[in-house]
């Protein structure tokens, strides 16, 4: 709050030269407290702009300073923490300041604009007189409306003449454009029914009329009985009109308000209430260092290293009583949204209403009440995914990131933000205690735990005290050289039917979705590929049709060769769909379900499976990564992975990382109850180290080779990595603009000591060279990390911004970036 009189407002205009602060007086007819980061309309260039107060100040360096125009909805602003973590986002991320405070807006409180136009307050009689044609059509029909939207007005008259027309009405000062902003959501209000008189009074009205009017009293019995009712329900449940409960409400029995109803994702849910569990050794030590940096509120990050199974979610939970008790907050991010039903159960069964949950798969309605819950104060702990880092807790504590390696902590769109950064920051900001947890951490976490940076924990064990699954290692090379072509190894089929007999559970992983990875012709070769990206198409084969998994493009799968018309249209690879259809037609007994982005589209679809597998309803899950990480099933016992080479042979320096970290973790599946182990790695490069490492879950020692691998390489964590993405529809237009920006770069770096042998890579076509109908080329840039890299690339950037080529193109910065596609 502030009586401070000029606002600091960033303008929402995604525009370089206007990303700074301006100054806007505060009327005297804004009668509610002003905070930095509440939402405003202000005027900007002759038109209405939302814009973020960042702050207060008694003087400007301009005259004529413009009012705020509207504040749009007072509740909704940003702790100061947040505001200052949306100037180091700016910096970091190299993306405009407005950019990163709308990433730390909920869905559900962004705003949504109409355009308007009316006429002017007093026109002037000659021009209106010298009108004729277009303009004067479109005069009278504002004057005859007197507010017409944009949209209606195009649909009416249309044409590129209709611009013209309007600029010109407009200059004359004929018409006006209206700019009307606001909230696309807000709290969500019903009306409520409730008795108007005491109890007494209300059962002696009852026996009055209960033979005069029986629906009325009906309603009145019925309002008795519940107390209060919402009025859409109130006239169903007492079998009547909605007439005879205005009736009541005239006479006074009944009185009618309005109140506010939370939209809460979980009300119809009972969480089973659970006490804490006795920590082991391992467990215990971690926690003391944890409890006591909570307590003392002292700024620290901890890497929770601790092995599949060993109990780091107990961990998490004891440290978060330590925080409530504390009178602090926390936040837990969780990677997937497979992961939030289980981890919701876990925390909620623990601290109840104190949890609010954050994903994308609540409604917009759902997570803007979540985030009021949180912003008010009633809630202490959110479970969510990578935007719940973002969470408005003004007493922070404590913010955990469980399986911090997970690449879906990294934001693709603007800002590219990595969440396991975002909370280090945050965490600065507001001295409160980070905890990185994982089986597998990436290389940067553990090699800044090993250099002091982080405070490592280490859980080596076991909960139940079981070992780690033994994990088997087939070579498909040597199953096609003993002519057994099935997806299943005999290895496999055999320990199936083995887990199937004793009637345990197994889970079988492939992280490729659909039923082939593509179609070829094999008369005249072709391969059937998506117009609109430089990628095959894949099938699937229950709707029989080719889909691109970037731009969901579809088309029927042919018969016959679009090309050549021959009927010589074969499959090749494998996706989760035909495992489903092949493990079906090997165990025709067994009950199967599949869970990827095909089966998991609707609301609570994630749930429903995991129900039904960790209830014995489903023998074998098959699935992509959401089924590899941080579930908890005891009736496990096998764990099969198709093929290893999936992701090993992606064009990205990380793949050897994400392959160790994929195997250990879905190993990590088996044997987490009373009954031992058993993983089946199918791979056709049984020697690469990833696998070697994994079969032995071995982690340091993969972690030493890669780390040498990347040291002679000059790659992360020993420079940082900027990938810069230059797209449009024109690919000459590309070309050129990638060469220029890359001639620029190396004009710059030729004046700075970058701390690498061969700072610049590319300009070059990037590995998905074509996606959505744009073609993309890409340009990467190592450095010492630092703020002198990220300095460097904005100034090279700036100084061609206002070439007439790169209005045609989009350029991409991406930070430290996790894929290479």
């Amino acid at each position: 709050m502030t009586n401070k009189p000029f606002a600091e407002v960033i303008v929402d205009i995604s525009a370089r030269n206007l990303d700074r602060v301006f100054h806007y007086s505060i009327p005297p007819e804004i009668n509610v407290p002003l905070r930095a980061g509440a939402r405003v309309v202000v005027s900007f260039s002759g038109r209405k702009v939302e814009g973020y107060i960042v702050g207060f100040s008694d003087v400007s360096e301009v005259s004529g300073i413009k009012n705020i125009s509207e504040v749009l909805d007072p509740e909704t602003w940003l702790p100061a923490d947040l505001i200052a973590l949306a100037g180091w986002m700016a910096d970091r991320y190299m993306c405009s300041t407005v950019t990163a405070i709308k990433a730390l807006m909920p869905a559900g409180a962004r705003t949504t604009g109409q355009t308007f136009f009316v006429p002017a307050d007093s026109p002037e009689v000659v021009p209106v007189a010298l009108l004729a044609g277009l303009e004067r059509e479109v005069f009278d029909y504002v004057c005859r409306r007197g507010k017409v939207p944009q949209k209606e007005m195009f649909s009416r008259f249309g044409g590129r003449e209709l611009e013209t027309v309007l600029k010109e009405l407009g200059s004359r000062g004929l018409i006006e454009v209206v700019r009307v902003i606001k909230p696309r959501l807000k709290p969500r209000q019903v009306q409520v029914i409730e008795l108007a008189l005491n109890r007494e009074e209300c059962e002696r009205v009852i026996k009055d009329i209960a033979g005069k009017a029986p629906k009325q009293g009906a309603v009145l019995r019925t309002v008795y009985e519940y107390g209060s009712l919402p009025a859409a329900e109130l006239s169903g449940l007492a079998g009547t009109t909605p007439a005879t409960v205005r009736e009541l409400i005239k006479k006074g029995y009944l009185a009618a308000k309005t109140v506010e109803i939370r939209r809460d994702p979980y009300a119809s849910r009972s969480f089973t209430e659970t006490e804490p569990l006795k920590p082991t050794p391992e467990q215990e030590k971690a926690l003391q260092r944890l409890q006591k940096a909570i307590t003392c509120s002292r700024l620290e990050t901890f890497l929770l290293h601790g092995v599949t199974g060993s109990g780091k979610t107990e961990v998490y939970l004891q440290a978060i009583d330590c925080c409530i008790k504390s009178g602090k907050q926390a936040i837990v991010l969780v990677p997937e949204i497979s992961l939030t039903p289980q981890m919701v159960e876990r925390f909620k069964g623990r601290f109840g209403n104190l949890v609010a949950v954050l994903h994308s798969r609540l409604s917009a309605g759902e997570r803007y009440d979540e985030w009021r819950q949180i912003k008010t104060g009633r809630v202490r702990v959110v479970v969510g995914a990578r935007s719940a880092v973002f969470a408005p807790f003004d007493k922070l504590g404590l913010i955990i990131i469980d399986e911090e390696h997970e690449t879906s902590y990294k934001q693709e769109d603007s800002p590219k933000y990595h969440a396991r950064e975002v909370a280090i920051a945050r965490g600065r900001l507001t001295n409160c205690v980070v905890v990185l947890g994982s089986a597998t951490p990436s290389l940067e976490s553990y090699s800044r735990a090993l250099a002091g940076r982080y405070s490592l924990l280490t859980i080596e064990n076991r909960v139940s005290g079981q070992a780690l699954p033994e994990v088997t290692i087939v070579d498909l090379r040597e199953e096609m050289k003993a002519g057994h072509r099935s997806i299943f190894s005999r290895e496999l089929i055999g320990r199936i039917g083995d887990v199937l007999a004793r009637r345990e559970q197994v889970i079988l992983f492939l992280n490729r979705r659909g039923y082939a990875t593509f179609i070829v012709c094999r008369e005249c070769g072709l391969v059937m590929k998506c117009p609109k990206c430089s990628i095959t198409l894949t099938l699937h084969a229950d709707e029989h049709e080719l889909r691109c998994h970037y731009c969901d493009f579809r088309i029927k799968a042919p018969n016959i060769c679009p090309d050549c018309a021959s009927a010589s249209i074969r499959q090749f690879g494998v996706g989760t769909q035909r495992v489903e259809s092949e493990i079906a037609r090997w165990f025709p007994d067994a009950r199967v379900a599949r869970m990827d982005m095909d089966t998991t589209t609707g609301k609570g679809s994630h749930e429903k499976i995991l129900n039904r597998f960790r209830d014995g309803g489903i023998d074998i899950l098959v699935g992509t990564q959401m089924i590899a990480k941080g579930l908890d099933f005891p009736g496990v016992t096998l764990v099969g992975v198709i093929t290893a080479d999936t992701s090993l042979n992606l064009p990205d320096f990380r793949a050897a990382e994400r392959t160790f970290q994929l195997l250990t973790q879905v190993a990590g599946r088996a044997g987490r109850g009373k009954r031992p182990g058993e993983v089946v790695v199918q791979t056709y490069t049984p020697e690469h180290y990833s696998v070697v490492y994994a079969k032995n879950h071995d982690y340091r020692g993969f972690f030493r080779e890669e780390l040498t691998l990347r040291e002679i390489l000059e790659y992360p964590p020993y420079c940082s990595l900027v990938r810069i993405v230059i797209s449009g529809k024109t690919e000459n237009n590309v070309i050129q603009g990638s060469e220029m920006t890359a001639s620029k770069l190396s004009q710059e770096f030729s004046r700075y000591s970058l701390g690498i042998t061969q700072p610049l890579l590319g300009p070059a076509p990037a590995p998905l060279s074509k996606l959505r109908n744009r073609y993309r080329w890409q340009i990467c840039i190592r450095g010492t990390p630092g703020s002198l890299l990220r300095r460097v690339i904005r100034k090279a950037l700036e100084s061609q911004q206002n070439d007439p080529l790169f209005a045609t193109l989009k350029v991409s910065v991406d930070v430290d970036p996790l894929g290479m596609m």
